[in-house]
């Protein structure tokens, strides 16, 4: 959900995910079939609780049996993890003209929630 969120990924199903749960932790497994779309207006999307904010993500961890602070910590980790996202890229051969093609979709993490998810982390 959380990576979901920072790549604008709008073609978000079921048969994306694939987890390996056990009774410590759930780790996520490669992403499948995803559709990177730039967002079409900032102000549409922090309209409500609803609103794929990194803030809104840690308010449902308790139905994945985490604990808030830990979610909080999970969102840290795959916005770092995606910041690099230009050079993953790079290294696996993308054009330029295609990494610029789909660089409006990673979110500026700034605009989305994140000081506040970095709050919650620390509190």
């Amino acid at each position: 959900m959380v990576f979901n969120i920072l790549v604008t990924n709008n073609d978000d199903h079921l048969r994306n995910h694939a987890f390996l749960y056990t009774a410590i932790r759930a780790a996520g497994c490669q992403a499948r079939s995803m559709m990177l779309s730039p967002p079409l207006s900032s102000a549409r999307s922090t309209s409500s609780t609803w609103a794929a904010r990194l803030d809104n993500a840690p308010t449902g961890a308790g139905r994945f049996g985490i604990q808030r602070r830990a979610a909080a910590r999970i969102i840290e980790a795959l916005v770092e993890r995606v910041r690099t996202w230009r050079n993953t890229f790079d290294a696996c051969g993308v054009s330029e003209a295609d990494s610029d093609a789909v660089a409006g979709a990673f979110r500026r993490v700034r605009d989305i929630g994140f000081a506040e998810v970095e709050r919650a982390g620390r509190t």
